[in-house]
């Protein structure tokens, strides 16, 4: 084999490598833009549940000083 036909047959690998690299980015990106969305989405979840949790201890102490304070001081009828 000549050097001209080794050189045209290396040019032909980097070709078909640049062209399966390019088909496995675009099957690639969509993936792991939706992991990306996926997680997230799980992440937003978790924190909304946690603020939530957070907020209901605040409500329920406010509930309990509330009840704890009409005890205290009864209205006078």
């Amino acid at each position: 084999m000549n050097l001209k036909t080794e050189t045209l047959r290396e040019q032909e690998v980097l070709q078909l490598e640049e062209a399966l690299l390019k088909r496995v980015e675009e099957r690639l990106v969509p993936i792991m833009e939706q992991a990306a969305r996926d997680a997230a989405k799980t992440a937003m979840h978790k924190l909304r549940l946690d603020i939530m949790a957070h907020i209901s201890r605040h409500e329920e102490t406010i509930r309990r000083l509330a009840r704890a304070e009409a005890a205290n001081n009864p209205v006078a009828l």
